[in-house]
Formats: structure tokens, sequence, C-alpha cells
């Protein structure tokens, strides 16, 4: 198992994030301030290094710095093979750029090669209480970073669902012949495609099942069954590509003439969705707040579990303002599984999280849009080397400070 960590995060114009430099330890690194001073974009910054876009932006446009051209993101990954720094750049104009080693032109979708994340938000929430659409997103995301060709099949079937869609209301008059005809094609597409996305989600989710049952079990202390369950929309026994797009056929079969009436495709991997129980019932319906909570916190558990297993590389760990959404109980086991085993980034609004934090975490303050580290559970005592504050200062800030702070930040 090859430990992986961030020694370092250089930022140009990102969010409000005029120029800044960081330096990290290996292991629990703490961000406390107030909102709106930039501690979700400092996360955000890391987890576009890895991923090559953001988790909560539509856009690279929106990353850039009010009434600025460009942004820049540097980020230095200690390895025990070799150490990396990971580039993303971006222009108003349209240009992206991601660079290894400051040279070396590569995708988007191989950085996750050289850094995984595996983001903690209040938002996770929603996995448990949110839409089927919110769980498959989750699938699709933590699949993408240990599978690129998931990523190509996710993006491929969704195009062919589109052009489908605009094939099924323009024929939706012609005789049931013909519209099989013409339909044919993408018929073929569709289920080819759809069953490998169909196939890696059951086997993924199987592993999340496991894992999700043990990691639920330590931080609860209880030994109740925490079980995800995979419900398609196309029927199947065994996650076997040749059985499921056999199946996938034989349901679009089934349902051609409802599909021409309202001109859309009604299965495959966009109807897909996740359930977890507890115990046999039903944890969205009919679980308490802190069943949801734990039942959360045990995926993403698992889900840190489960990338270091595929892709034998330590996960970095962005836990963005989590520690304020669980007990004291909940706390403590987070910081139990997390604590000596990996790199944490972790934000507050909370001073007192410094009372729970363990010997020997680093703890930044970020005030006004600029960071300091700070000596463990001291005074706020800058430290050189640390946290450097560069002198370049943002001037009048627009929307995008508004979410984020209104200051340059080191």
């Amino acid at each position: 198992m090859e430990e992986v960590w961030v020694s370092r995060i250089e930022l140009t114009d990102f969010r409000n994030y005029a120029e800044a430099t960081v330096a990290l330890d290996p292991g629990l690194n703490l961000f406390l301030g107030l909102n709106a001073q930039g501690k979700t974009n400092l996360l955000e910054s890391v987890y576009v290094a890895s991923a090559g876009r953001s988790y909560r932006a539509s856009s690279d446009a929106d990353l850039v710095r009010w009434e600025c051209p460009h942004f820049r993101i540097v980020v230095d990954v200690e390895r025990r093979t070799s150490p990396v720094r990971l580039e993303v750049s971006y222009s108003r104009d349209g240009r992206r750029l991601v660079r290894l080693n400051g040279a070396e032109r590569i995708r988007g979708a191989e950085l996750a090669s050289f850094l995984n994340v595996v983001m903690f938000t209040p938002d996770d929430l929603a996995l448990v209480k949110g839409s089927p659409g919110d769980r498959r997103r989750f699938l699709d995301l933590e699949i993408a970073q240990v599978s690129p060709a998931y990523r190509n099949w996710v993006s491929v079937y969704g195009k062919t669902v589109a052009q489908r869609n605009a094939l099924l209301k323009q024929v939706a008059t012609s005789p049931p012949a013909r519209a099989a005809e013409l339909l044919a094609p993408w018929d073929d597409q569709l289920t080819s495609v759809g069953a490998r996305v169909m196939a890696r989600r059951a086997e993924v989710i199987a592993e999340l099942d496991r894992l999700g049952r043990e990691a639920h079990r330590r931080i609860t202390g209880t030994p109740a069954n925490l079980a995800l369950r995979y419900l398609p929309s196309v029927q199947f026994e065994a996650p076997d590509v040749q059985a499921i797009a056999s199946a996938f056929r034989g349901r679009l079969a089934q349902i051609r003439r409802v599909e021409l009436l309202r001109g859309v495709t009604m299965c495959g991997p966009q109807r897909d969705d996740l359930l977890f129980e507890l115990d046999g019932v039903d944890v969205a319906t009919f679980g308490s707040q802190g069943q949801q909570r734990s039942t959360v916190l045990a995926v993403k558990l698992a889900e840190v579990e489960f990338i270091r297993a595929r892709t034998g590389d330590q996960p970095v760990l962005l836990l963005d303002d989590v520690l304020s959404e669980l007990d004291e109980r909940r706390r403590a086991h987070l910081l139990a599984e997390v604590v000596g085993r990996y790199q944490a980034l972790v934000t507050s609004v909370e001073p007192g999280c410094l009372e729970i934090m363990p010997p020997g975490a680093k703890v930044f303050t970020i005030n006004a849009g600029q960071i300091r580290a700070r000596e463990e559970r001291g005074d706020a005592v800058p430290s050189e080397g640390r946290a450097q504050h560069n002198s370049r200062q943002a001037g009048l800030q627009g929307p995008t400070a508004l979410a984020g702070g209104d200051a340059d930040v080191e």
C-alpha cells in the first residue's frame, strides 16, 4: 500500500484566492474560520486537482476569481515511488490545461492515477434523503476514480440516451415495424454500454455493502446490520454483461409502446437507485436523524477503503465542516478512523474542535482571507514555511467573493 499525501497547495486567482501557498502535514490538518472565508474553496482546489473538475460548480468559469482572466491550481503530491506535481489551469477564453510535473500534458481523467480524494460534506445526507439522481451521481463519481473506462461508459451511455430520446419523439407516429427498425441500432448501443455500467455498479455496491456494514459496526458500537441494496431498472441475477444486455433488450421490447408515447427511454442505468437498510428497514423513510448520519458516515468510510483496496493508494480525506454535524460520539469515531491512517484536511467554524484534535494535528486559522499556521492547540502564531501570505491584494470583489471570502489567501 503506497502512502500518498498532499505536501503543498499553490493557488492563483482560484475562487477568492488571489495568490496562496500552503504547506501541509501528512497527518491531520485543521482549518478554522468563520463562514465565507475560503475554507471550502481550499478543499475544492484539492478535489479539482484529483478529479479534474469541481464537485460543486457546473462550469470551470465559475472557479475563476472575480474579474480575473484565469485560475491555476498546483498541488504537490508525495508518493513513496516518486513525488509528482499536478497542475490544472483554465482561462475564460475556454482554454483548459492539465499538466504533470510542469511539462507533460495529460487528460483530466488521468489525475486520479496520482491522487485520489474522498470528500465529506454536510450535503452527504442527500445520499440517504435525496433523490435517486444524487445516489447515482455518488456511485458514478466513486467508480470513475478507480476505473477510467467506467467514466467513458457513462459518458457514451448518456449521449446514447439523448439521441435515442430524440428519435423516439420523431418515430412516435410511425408504423411499429418502421419504428423498431429505426431504433434497432440505438437499442444495440444502449444495451451494450448500459450493461457494462450496470454490471460494474452491481460489483461495486456489493463491495460497499460489505465495507459499509463493517464501518457501521465500528462507528456505532452496535450489532445493527447496515445493507446497501442495488435497485436496477433492469432485473438480472448476476453482474454478467452479456446476460444483463439480453435482459435489457427484453425489457425494451416490453415497454416499447410506452416509450413511444412518452418519448423517453424508460429503463436503464439512468433509472437505477440505491437503497440503505438497517436490519431490513429503509433508513431514508424510517431511520432517525442519528441513524441517517451514521449510515452516511459508514458509506463514506467504505468509499475510503474501497478506493484504497482498488488502487493500492491511500486517498486523501477532505472533511468540509462535517464535525459540527456530528455528535460527540460520532466525531470521536470518525477521528479514530482517520488519525494515523490517512492525510485529512478538515474545516470547521467551531474553535471547540481544537479540544478533540489528537496530538500532532496541524492547525491553521483562516481569517479575512488569510491562512496562518498555529502551534498545536496554541495561540494564533504564524509559522514560517507552513503558510506564507503573498502581498498581491485582490481589490474589489464580486459575487464569487461573497460566496467564499474577499481577500487573497496564502
